[in-house]
């Protein structure tokens, strides 16, 4: 028959068994080198990066709904943007027809 100790020391292996935390896998990801690397004559180079083409704010109209902050409306006004804005929503083809 197991003494005292015996029983204590097999409750405690058990209970540090299901306490165990897991660790991350050893190995390490890596991105397919395909995906972000150009092969040419030899040799891998970067892509080149996309260049932003910037627009002009005053083109973009914006439709705020349900009462908008003030502030908010206002600094997209002083951005350039054409904001209108409604203290309510809008029925489905209500606001299908302003988006147009």
């Amino acid at each position: 028959m197991a003494g005292p100790r015996e029983i204590i020391g097999g409750l405690s292996q058990a209970f540090s068994n299901t306490l165990s935390i897991s660790t991350s896998p050893t190995s390490t990801f890596h991105t397919p080198v395909g995906s972000y690397m150009h092969r040419g004559r030899g040799h891998e180079s970067r892509l080149p990066s996309k260049h932003l083409k910037p627009f002009a704010t005053e083109d973009i109209k914006i439709l705020l709904l349900e009462n908008i902050n003030q502030t908010a409306r206002d600094i997209l006004n002083k951005q350039g943007y054409q904001v209108e804005f409604l203290k309510s929503s809008l029925p489905e083809d209500q606001l299908i027809e302003k988006i147009r």
